[in-house]
């Protein structure tokens, strides 16, 4: 019986999905990033628009001429246009195209290193709750096996009804604490379907080692990455708003009247008096200016974030370690407790308080862990391991 209740667990296993493979099919799959995605054809065809000509204007017009003596007659007048850009005007506005399209790459690797870190951290969570749910289902058959024992000892009399009650309501509060913890792996598990976009049920491992990053750098960060060249872009605004004057008309026209024939070519060029685009040049300048101090800032954050994140882990590793070896000697200790309560040696009140302890050592185990799990994704996200 054992051996074909092993099956279905065998099965299951096999087609349990690690989180690397859930991992890629999401960033593959995700409708989030390939809507993200888009922004480089968006960015492309912006860069076109910035650099493309202006369309030339034709005009077509037919006169009555009408003396005071003689005949009437009629005329007409053709007259084509073409703005034509200024010499430098041209290689600012490609400047300004090619960094509009390095912005909108810095947004889409600043998007994906945020989905992945964000998928991530739902993954930690689902992990800590899967695992809570295996302490719950150990807590519960603990306490069954002390409400056996009581009941066994209740009917020997050497212990009082109110003490195999006791287990009792030991073993419901257990059953409790096992349903919640189910109910919260079941949300954990919906909620990071949703960020992956899978709309299908997937088994997925419950376990995994999170690696932290060893090559550590600021100028890999994603958000960094993504700041700097949208000061690029704001550069490159002023550069080309630097151009008081960026098009000047070139015309040709030929005009037919009664008595002549007139052809012209001639220019028009804009006076600056009005309109200098001064505001634009201070608007694009602020927003350079806005954009260093930004990037100080979060230069600043990165270095307290690496900092505080190392000096974490340290911490918490060392908590871990001492947190395990404690809940290994509450196991050790819970046994043998349990083996004194069989004989009547041991207060049932000591034996619950030595397996509810042991109990809280484990989950705190447990949600050290998740800590040092994220910890790590949040390292590896600043220091650039989740870009594109």
């Amino acid at each position: 019986m054992k051996k074909l209740l092993l099956v279905p667990f065998i099965i299951w296993n096999l087609h349990a999905q690690n989180f690397d493979t859930f991992m890629q099919n999401a960033l593959q799959n995700s409708p989030y990033l390939k809507a993200n995605a888009l922004e480089l054809k968006r960015a492309s065809e912006e860069s076109k628009i910035i650099q493309r000509y202006k369309n030339p204007t034709f005009s077509l017009e037919t006169s009555s001429f009408n003396p005071d003596v003689g005949e009437s007659a009629s005329g007409y007048r053709g007259a084509i246009s073409q703005p034509f850009r200024l010499w430098g005007v041209g290689t600012a506005r490609e400047k300004l195209g090619t960094a509009t399209q390095e912005e909108a790459k810095s947004t889409l690797t600043l998007k994906r290193a945020e989905f992945t870190r964000d998928l991530s951290l739902l993954y930690i969570n689902y992990i800590k709750q899967s695992s809570l749910v295996l302490l719950a289902k150990e807590e519960l058959k603990i306490a069954q096996k002390i409400a056996n024992i009581s009941h066994e000892r209740y009917k020997a009399g050497t212990i009082a009804k109110t003490r195999y009650l006791l287990a009792k309501v030991d073993v419901i509060d257990a059953k409790n604490r096992l349903n919640e913890k189910k109910a919260d792996k079941l949300t954990s598990y919906w909620t990071l379907l949703a960020l992956s976009g899978e709309v299908d049920d997937v088994e997925l491992e419950e376990e995994y080692k999170f690696v932290r990053h060893t090559k550590a750098t600021l100028q890999d960060s994603a958000k960094l990455l993504f700041m700097k060249s949208s000061q690029k872009r704001a550069e490159q605004e002023v550069e080309l708003n630097s151009n008081k004057i960026e098009w000047i008309d070139i015309y040709a026209e030929y005009e037919k009247e009664p008595d002549q024939s007139i052809a012209r070519v001639g220019v028009d060029i804009p006076l600056a008096v009005f309109n200098t685009k001064k505001e634009e040049k201070r608007i694009a300048s602020l927003k350079v200016k806005q954009s260093q101090y930004l990037i100080k800032n979060q230069t600043t954050l990165l270095l307290t974030t690496f900092k505080r994140l190392n000096s974490e882990v340290k911490v918490l590793n060392k908590v871990l370690y001492s947190t395990r070896e404690l809940y290994t000697s509450q196991k050790e200790l819970l046994n043998m407790y349990e083996d004194g309560y069989k004989i009547a040696n041991v207060n049932l009140i000591e034996l619950q308080s030595i397996k509810n302890k042991m109990i809280n050592t484990r989950e705190k185990e447990i949600v050290l862990q998740a800590k040092i799990d994220t910890n790590i994704v949040l390292y590896n996200y600043e220091t650039g391991e989740y870009n594109e």
